[in-house]
């Protein structure tokens, strides 16, 4: 059977992907800081092929616990989900810091060491994805909630930078946007139009249409792509060589 690799799974729409997943016939590796009760029914409803992992993403040392465990299992999926909204994250001239950085180790530098921890897991795999699960707003924000913004902009370049590091040994990366959806995290921003099933069910199918000729790019739920990064291409006399790396 595939498996997939979950992080962020314990509810909203990690949760929901869990479901989808194990209700297609796949494993599911469920990774999540707690075991809440919702996820623990999932895993007693599918005790063959529901698997919970405790781990918090923005501990490393866990990740690579985690990834050594595991090193001779084939991860077809590896899902980056987990994310740290914590509400505004600081307003111009109100920032906290303190949650700058939680939020980008969570939102960016996590995901990043996912796909670095288990690259040799998905290789091995026949499906050979990784998929982060960002926010378009990252492109298009309005005022507030700045930290996250910018942590899933930065997330946007690291997919971009991963997918570039591992198409030539087949592996396809790319991310989302998953829509509004109703979560703990958008509750204090009116009804949202998806749920997290709803969303869950779209991305699915995302992931299964991948090919590596898709790597690196953004997609929104309904399976249309946008700019994964602002790209400014034109070469000026100012500019370096496009084959410049820096």
């Amino acid at each position: 059977m595939p498996q997939v690799l979950i992080t962020g799974a314990s509810r909203g729409i990690g949760l929901a992907f869990a479901k989808n997943y194990v209700e297609k016939g796949w494993d599911v590796i469920a990774c999540a800081r707690t075991r809440t009760p919702a996820l623990s029914a999932l895993v007693v409803a599918y005790p063959d092929a529901m698997r919970f992992e405790q781990l918090d993403v923005s501990d490393f040392a866990a990740i690579d616990r985690l990834a050594a465990a595991t090193v001779a299992t084939p991860i077809d999926v590896l899902l980056n989900n987990a994310a740290l909204t914590g509400g505004a994250l600081g307003e111009f001239g109100k920032t906290d810091y303190a949650q700058w950085e939680a939020a980008f180790r969570t939102n960016c530098l996590a995901p990043m060491k996912m796909m670095e921890a288990f690259e040799s897991h998905v290789a091995q795999s026949e499906k050979k994805v990784m998929f982060c699960i960002s926010s378009r707003i990252g492109a298009n924000p309005f005022f507030g909630y700045s930290g996250y913004f910018v942590s899933k902009s930065a997330l946007n370049q690291a997919v971009k930078q991963a997918s570039l590091a591992l198409r030539p040994k087949g592996i396809t990366v790319a991310a989302a946007h998953p829509g509004w959806v109703q979560t703990d995290g958008t509750s204090d921003m009116g009804k949202a139009p998806l749920t997290p099933d709803m969303a869950a069910t779209l991305l699915v199918k995302v992931i299964e249409q991948l090919s590596i000729d898709k790597t690196g790019s953004f997609f929104d739920p309904d399976g249309t792509t946008l700019p994964i990064v602002t790209q400014q291409t034109e070469v000026k006399f100012y500019s370096k060589p496009l084959s410049a790396t820096r």
